[in-house]
Order: structure tokens, then C-alpha cells, then sequence
């Protein structure tokens, strides 16, 4: 199998490495050296342009590159690699991908959305555990982290996650949190959100945001996100009729993950996985050998699971009272 890697930043070089090991590599950046740095390192070969890459004849393609080039070159790629994933924000607006996901469909390439959280202990657990609270009635999620430390050795303000226009903010950032709670709680009906810029961080997005989903199922859902809090923080718990579901993780390289059950029958908590240094290199490694894989799973995020996620997102940015 032959993989193409489109953008070999941070998350592109990721994608090359653990592609390599499963297939043959290719990679191309508009930035030749550091292309050429990445294929060294995982032992690909360096495209020129885009034609040239698909010169090469991918079987697959992973496009990793600023969010709002990604339907410009799926567009590009329809119907000359079979599958195609692209990095999350699927998109910067939702208009047009219902069309876009039709052509690519037709064309024949199957697209799938990066989706490496459903890969995580904390919500895989979670989604696959549902069953044992009963009737879930409502989530609360959390994502925090200070912003400059969050890439050691750059600065936070040439990063995405600074500037709007490149996908940045931390609503459109951190859309993992919208994805997993749909995967979850299953189809969003009705969004409200607060945000805003509150530190003096140098992005011209917001640094914390607070979205509330009402969920087709009946569910609500509330979603905390911020770049401010000191140290890194992410979780989800999730209340039902016969019981509790609760995931925490605190804090990155090391990251202490725990996953916990309260069921109403034992009128107990149980643990169902607790790890004090959590590899989170094995998420994106998982989330390849899916992609990869000749059936991918339902855990691979869809095309339109993330379309929908951006159309909630841009939802959430629109109905927040905003002050930046």
C-alpha cells in the first residue's frame, strides 16, 4: 500500500511516521526542506507538487495541512486516490461540503475525518460503556490547557490555534469534544454558546468558550473549552438512569487517565482503566491502522460526522455573545 502525506508540520509528521509503518510513504509541503526532514525521519519519499504525489499512485492520501486548504485540495485528489482523510477542522465554513462530500463520493474516494479522541481510553470507554448507565441524560465535557505551553520551543502566536483564518480558537480547536459527544449522544438538534477572549493572549480568536447541545436522543450535553487554565485538563462525565460514567485525564507527557463507572444496581464506583502515563502516540497510531485497515470502523469519523461537526461549530461561534 502506498500512502501520500499532504503538510508535514507537526501533525502531518505524525501521520508520515505512523503511516510508515504500515505502508509505503510520500510527502509533500509547500516547504521542501522540512519535507525533506520528515521523510528521513520516517523513511519517505519527497514529492515536488501535487501532481507528482499522485504521479506516485496513493492508495490512500492524508491531507494535513491549514484547515482552510483542505476542500481545495480534496477537490484536487476526488477520484485519483480511493481513500482520503483529512486533519479536523474538516473544514473553516460548512457551506458546500454536503456537495463536496457527494462528488468525492461519486468520484470514488471514500474521505474520512481525523478523529483520534474516539481513539482515546477516555471516550472509547465512555461510548462503549453507555449501556450500562441506562437512559444517558446529559454530559459535561472539559478541555483546558495554556496556550503558550502547549507546542515547547514555538511561538503560540504563529500557531493555528492563534489566528481565525488558519482554524484557530479554541472552539474550532478543539472540535474533538463536539465530534465525540455526537458519536456518543448520537445527532445535535439545538446549540447555544458563550465565549470569549478573556486573557491577554496575543490570538485574535476566542480563549474559552461554553457550549450547550441538546441531543436528537433527548440528552443535553455541556462543553467547557479554554486556553487559560496553567495546566492541561480534559474530561467527560455522563449521567443516565442506572448510573454514572466518568473520565479524567490530567496533565500531558506524563498524562494521568482514570475512567470510572458508578452503577446504581452495586451503588458502587468500579474502575474501568486507570493509567498514571498514558501514551497518547497510540490514539493517532490506532486511528491509522482504521483508516488503513480494508473495513474501517464506525470509530473513524465520516466525512459528514465531520461536516456536522463543523456546522455545529460555526453554530457555536455565531450564537456566542462574543468579545474579543
Amino acid at each position: 500500500m502506498r500512502v501520500a502525506v499532504i503538510g508535514t508540520g507537526s501533525i502531518g509528521r505524525r501521520h508520515a511516521i505512523n503511516a510508515s509503518r504500515l505502508a509505503e510513504v510520500a510527502v509533500l509541503d509547500l516547504d521542501q526542506s522540512r519535507a525533506e526532514s520528515v521523510a528521513a525521519e520516517a523513511g519517505a519519499e519527497v514529492c515536488s507538487d501535487l501532481e507528482s504525489l499522485l504521479f506516485w499512485k496513493p492508495d490512500a492520501a492524508v491531507i494535513a495541512t491549514p484547515a482552510a486548504s483542505h476542500t481545495a485540495l480534496a477537490e484536487s485528489v476526488a477520484g485519483r486516490v480511493p481513500r482520503l482523510l483529512i486533519e479536523k477542522p474538516l473544514a473553516l465554513e460548512d457551506h458546500g461540503l454536503e456537495d463536496l462530500g457527494c462528488r468525492l463520493e461519486s468520484a470514488g474516494t471514500t474521505a474520512r475525518v481525523v478523529s483520534n479522541m474516539r481513539y482515546h481510553p477516555g471516550p472509547a470507554l465512555l461510548q462503549s460503556s453507555l449501556g450500562r448507565i441506562g437512559t444517558p441524560f446529559f454530559a459535561r465535557a472539559h478541555f483546558g490547557n495554556w496556550l503558550p505551553g502547549m507546542r515547547p520551543g514555538a511561538d503560540y502566536r504563529e500557531l493555528y490555534c492563534a489566528k481565525v483564518a488558519d482554524g484557530g480558537g479554541v472552539i474550532f480547536d478543539c472540535i474533538h469534544e463536539i465530534d465525540y459527544l455526537r458519536w456518543i449522544l448520537g445527532p445535535v438538534i439545538d446549540i447555544s454558546c458563550h465565549w470569549s477572549k478573556l486573557s491577554p493572549l496575543e490570538i485574535d480568536g476566542e480563549d474559552w468558550a461554553v457550549i450547550i447541545l441538546e441531543h436528537e436522543s433527548g440528552a443535553r450535553s455541556e462543553i467547557h473549552l479554554d486556553y487559560i487554565q496553567q495546566f492541561k485538563q480534559r474530561g467527560c462525565e455522563i449521567v443516565g438512569s442506572e448510573g454514572t460514567l466518568l473520565w479524567r485525564s490530567e496533565g500531558k507527557q506524563p498524562e494521568a487517565c482514570s475512567v470510572r463507572i458508578f452503577e446504581t444496581s452495586s451503588k458502587a464506583w468500579s474502575d474501568l482503566h486507570v493509567v498514571e502515563d498514558e501514551d497518547s502516540g497510540n490514539i493517532y497510531e490506532e486511528m491509522m491502522k482504521d483508516f488503513l485497515s480494508e473495513a474501517p470502523s464506525d470509530q473513524l469519523s465520516t466525512f459528514k460526522d465531520g461536516a456536522a461537526a463543523v456546522g455545529l461549530a460555526r453554530q457555536a461561534r455565531a450564537a456566542g455573545a462574543g468579545v474579543s
